[in-house]
């Protein structure tokens, strides 16, 4: 039996990659448009913005850009972890860092003018519940939104929309991929993303 994901030593390649142990695409560069606009989403209320899954920094980077008071980031490997204090951001002066799980976390966390959650080979559908204890009422919550769970063409995954819907106002801003690397795999038969995915639509958030 194969590592889980947080036991696997991951990797940061020279030619803007993260990748586990077996050559699998944890993040890669080319995601950068979605993560300015999603950046551009969760900060436009400013005050208080939380990031889950810091993975290459690209968001976070992207969110330092905008008008903020406190960036919060949540973060559970260990290898991650270790580069962000490497890089610098535990020395940012409105940067708060929490290692680990983020289930950890959920119950002692304050309320969130922007919230964003990237995280690897796990569903949302947790995260989705428990949102309306963290997201001010005025709020914006996004997410990455993965086009390969799209199959009833509502532009994300069902039960992640059908969880939402209870309690969300769902929109979407949508722009087109200039770049995708096709040749990615996120598995030994599965391809990270297809050429088909030019579309992207971005998830805005809001509580009814």
């Amino acid at each position: 039996m194969g590592k889980n994901y947080i036991e696997q030593t991951l990797r940061y390649t020279d030619d803007g990659r993260l990748m586990d142990e077996n050559g699998l695409s944890i993040m890669m560069d080319w995601e950068t448009p979605i993560m300015e606009r999603a950046a551009e989403v969760i900060t436009r209320k400013g005050g208080r913005v939380l990031n889950v899954g810091f993975g290459m920094g690209i968001i976070d980077t992207f969110i330092e850009n905008h008008d903020i008071e406190e960036h919060w980031i949540i973060e559970s490997h260990l290898d991650v972890y270790t580069k962000m204090l490497s890089d610098g951001w535990h020395l940012k002066p409105n940067v708060k860092i929490l290692y680990g799980d983020w289930r950890w976390y959920l119950q002692f966390l304050p309320k969130f003018d922007g919230i964003y959650i990237d995280t690897w080979d796990e569903n949302f559908l947790e995260f989705h519940e428990y949102l309306p204890n963290i997201l001010n009422e005025d709020g914006v919550y996004s997410f990455f939104n993965n086009p390969r769970e799209d199959v009833k063409n509502i532009h994300m995954p069902e039960l992640e929309f059908d969880i939402l819907n209870n309690f969300c106002n769902i929109k979407y801003e949508t722009f087109e991929l200039d770049f995708i690397d096709t040749k990615l795999r996120q598995g030994p038969d599965v391809f990270y993303w297809s050429d088909e995915w030019k579309t992207y639509y971005t998830p805005i958030i809001t509580l009814k």
